[in-house]
């Protein structure tokens, strides 16, 4: 691995950009590191048709698997992302959870868990979005919504 730093007069922020072949454990604990940085904007990579998206994460409601590829929903639209869920899972611990074998959701917009005799479901603020959340899952939820508090 080599690092390299460049300066640039007419940039206004700072900016990190890692480049590798493929997604691998070293790459993953270098980008751990720099998200527990303070204030560090982070953004994900979108697709949409013929065009990219530069999103930011915390606009992300949820990830889910679709007919093996991974959808990506915000508020206002559905995009594809080229992460695995188990990707997702460890690039961002601290602000997404996995509520099923399909499904992992940002806990910061978790609006209402409702529970009713054919399962359980959470939905999201400013959204008529919601996920089902499975019985294996849902105490672990429960906990770290209650930790947030």
């Amino acid at each position: 691995m080599k690092f390299k730093i460049e300066f640039d007069d007419n940039s206004t922020e700072t900016e990190v950009v890692i480049r590798c072949k493929e997604l691998n454990d070293e790459v993953i604990a270098l980008q751990k590191a720099f998200s527990k940085t303070e204030g560090l904007s982070q953004q994900l990579l979108l697709y949409k048709d013929d065009t990219e998206y530069f999103m930011p994460i915390n606009e992300i409601i949820f990830f889910e698997t679709v007919e093996k590829s991974v959808k990506v929903h915000t508020v206002d639209g559905v995009y594809d992302s080229k992460l695995k869920l188990y990707e997702v899972e460890e690039l961002y611990p601290q602000k997404f959870m996995r509520v099923s074998k399909s499904s992992i959701v940002n806990i910061s917009k978790i609006f209402s868990i409702t529970r009713t005799i054919s399962g359980c479901f959470v939905k999201f603020q400013g959204s008529i979005k919601q996920v089902y959340v499975s019985r294996m899952y849902y105490k672990d939820l429960h906990e770290r919504l209650n930790q947030i508090k």
